[in-house]
């Protein structure tokens, strides 16, 4: 728990921060060297985040501009730590990249590109497709690219406004990258990718020591790098040299984001986050499941027969279908048996779910809303909260999936199931579900009742 001291002496800090126009005006005695903060609230963090560095205090945070991605990190990166993003030749982890880079600028920082991979130009087109636009940036001198590509294989130099005019001289290109940073005063650098200089290299051993000395340096001016890798061209031993220099190590490939590195506990419960990418870029799968066009937007078909959900294979299930399922159930297996078959159906079909949500939102209230919203979106149903306490929750449904009529037993059983497994994981105490009241039976509507069970609470 938060020392109630440490905690006020933030929000005396945050007021001032409030009340100045320009934190640096601010004098540096009312701050700690670094203040580390434990506090569970997301307008804390916000402030955190909008606020901008001072030497000597480790206060901003620097968003990914995945929600739930920044809340597994601690709030986003840590100012002045360096960040490699790998990824494959699908190159999911440098739009990526570009999107933080985007956002970054966003929030006022000034931004430098040292791009190798492709020409400024066909890279600005390639990102405005997924609605990245650097143009305004770049006018207003936020921001700058420098050319690295054209020289790369042209049998001759060519010069021209910030093209770099031998790259493979590793030792010339890192000068001109470390002017650009110091006379433009630049806050983050982009490097887009160290594949490309890596792979034109014929003694690789000094280009790692080159890269590794750059990005540490980079880090002792207060500066801060963000690299793309791509981990299918560099050899393992390689890679792992390079990403030395580096705090944070992200994955970005295959529909998956995974936090490989961090200086800072991770608050992700299960081993990545999933993502789908679409015409706004690389996006948090689990938010893609609450309006009907994000599902449809989603929802893919390849040439083999396999229906993709993001990453995921779906199949698209009729209601004859999977009430036919619940109806086989009751008559192969009888009525006791039969119910149980579906809970326990439904805890094991919800494992892991319960764990994730925990580290998303802050009430059990919003996560049970959060989790309503994606039933109804996907053609679940409607549901509704009744009642919630410590103790007992009670919701109630309409028009559930599937549909049965005149049926002699309930037909929902596994929702009480996948909310009770959902609602242990997140309260960490057992808990039990009933569906006690069933629109198939002829009721007006079904109504679950789950109850902690006494005398198991955890300490």
């Amino acid at each position: 728990m938060i020392g109630i001291f440490t905690f006020l002496f933030v929000l005396v800090c945050l007021q001032e921060i409030d009340e100045k126009s320009d934190i640096e005006s601010i004098e540096h005695g009312k701050f700690l060297k670094s203040i580390l903060i434990y506090a569970d609230t997301k307008p804390l963090l916000e402030k955190l985040k909008r606020a901008p560095a001072v030497p000597g205090v480790v206060l901003a945070l620097l968003s990914t501009g995945i929600e739930r991605l920044d809340e597994a990190l601690g709030g986003g990166f840590k100012r002045g730590l360096n960040v490699a993003i790998v990824g494959s030749f699908e190159e999911d982890n440098l739009l990526f990249m570009h999107q933080i880079a985007y956002a970054l600028l966003k929030q006022g920082l000034r931004v430098l590109v040292a791009e190798f991979r492709q020409d400024p130009a066909i890279l600005r087109d390639w990102l405005s497709y997924y609605g990245i636009d650097y143009g305004e940036y770049l006018e207003k001198g936020q921001a700058k690219i420098l050319d690295g590509f054209t020289n790369l294989y042209a049998p001759q130099s060519k010069s021209g406004k910030d093209v770099i005019p031998n790259p493979r001289d590793l030792g010339i290109t890192v000068g001109i990258i470390r002017n650009e940073l110091s006379t433009g005063d630049y806050d983050v650098l982009i490097i887009d990718d160290l594949t490309v200089l890596y792979s034109l290299q014929a003694d690789r051993d000094a280009y790692t020591r080159i890269i590794i000395r750059l990005v540490n340096s980079i880090k002792g001016l207060n500066e801060q790098v963000f690299a793309g890798v791509n981990s299918e061209v560099l050899e393992k031993g390689d890679l792992a040299k390079l990403l030395l220099g580096f705090e944070y190590v992200l994955e970005v490939k295959e529909g998956k984001i995974k936090i490989l590195r961090s200086p800072y506990p991770v608050g992700l419960p299960t081993k990545y986050l999933p993502y789908k990418k679409t015409e706004r870029g690389i996006e948090d799968l689990w938010e893609s499941y609450y309006t009907l066009k994000d599902i449809k937007e989603n929802l893919t078909l390849d040439e083999e027969g396999n229906l993709w959900s993001g990453s995921s294979r779906v199949q698209i299930i009729s209601e004859e279908s999977e009430a036919s399922l619940v109806e086989f159930v009751y008559q192969y297996l009888g009525p006791g048996e039969g119910k149980k078959f579906l809970y326990l159906w439904g805890r094991y079909e919800f494992r892991g779910a319960g764990a994730t949500y925990r580290n998303i939102h802050a009430t059990l209230r919003e996560t049970l809303e959060r989790f309503i919203k994606g039933t109804e979106a996907s053609g679940g149903g409607k549901l509704d909260i009744v009642q919630i306490s410590d103790d007992i929750i009670i919701l109630r449904g309409k028009n559930l999936f599937p549909r049965l009529r005149s049926f002699q037993y309930p037909a929902h059983v596994n929702y009480a199931g996948e909310i009770a497994q959902f609602l242990e994981e997140y309260t960490g105490d057992p808990w039990e579900g009933e569906e006690v009241h069933c629109q198939a039976q002829g009721y007006e509507y079904c109504e679950f009742v789950f109850k902690r069970k006494s005398g198991e609470r955890e300490a």
